[in-house]
């Protein structure tokens, strides 16, 4: 994805996405082949490609016990 572009996953139920979002971010191993992240190997060197992600989830994620600025400081940190 070109910087400053987003990209959206979308899929049928089962398709795959929350398996390739977990292996893009690290969280489930990868099996063959390599994912890049600006560059970064998510396994040689995960926590530089996870500095490179952003995540929006599908459903309202807003919790209401926090401001603004410590939801997108929460978010930021995953």
């Amino acid at each position: 994805v070109p910087p400053g572009e987003c990209f959206g996953l979308l899929g049928v139920n089962g398709a795959g996405k929350t398996t390739t979002m977990r292996m893009i971010t690290g969280d489930t191993e990868v099996t063959n082949g390599d994912i890049l992240v600006g560059g970064a190997s998510v396994q040689a060197n995960r926590d530089a490609a996870r500095r490179r992600l952003g995540y929006c989830p599908q459903f309202d994620a807003l919790p209401d016990k926090l401001t603004v600025r410590e939801t997108l400081s929460l978010y930021a940190r995953i």
